[in-house]
């Protein structure tokens, strides 16, 4: 019977030195592999960053350059209508001399 008992003492001592070898496996990564996944992680965040970024410059500038084009074509319309407005208008010279003629016959 003593043998079965040393037997199972062995096997005892076993699985704790196996459960302690793992423990200290995990550890050992962990300390190993955390700084190099936050550096990744922290590139990974940069990066999206910047995409986002550049994505909101390129919104803010087609925005910009939509209500340029807008502007632009309120001023040719405000620019058609005043020059409408001018040839509408006779100049005031040509007015009295189309009265003089017309009193003249």
């Amino acid at each position: 019977m003593a043998n079965k008992d040393l037997l199972k003492q062995a096997i005892a001592e076993a699985k704790s030195v196996r459960e302690a070898a793992i423990a200290n496996a995990k550890e050992a990564l962990e300390e190993t592999l955390t700084p190099h996944l936050k550096d990744m992680l922290a590139a990974k965040l940069q990066e999206q960053e910047e995409i986002e970024e550049s994505q909101i410059e390129d919104t803010v500038v087609n925005e910009v350059e939509e209500e340029e084009v807008e502007e632009g074509k309120h001023k040719d319309d405000k620019d058609e209508a005043v020059e409408e407005n001018l040839t509408e208008i006779e100049p005031v010279g040509e007015a009295d001399e189309d009265e003089a003629e017309d009193d003249s016959e």
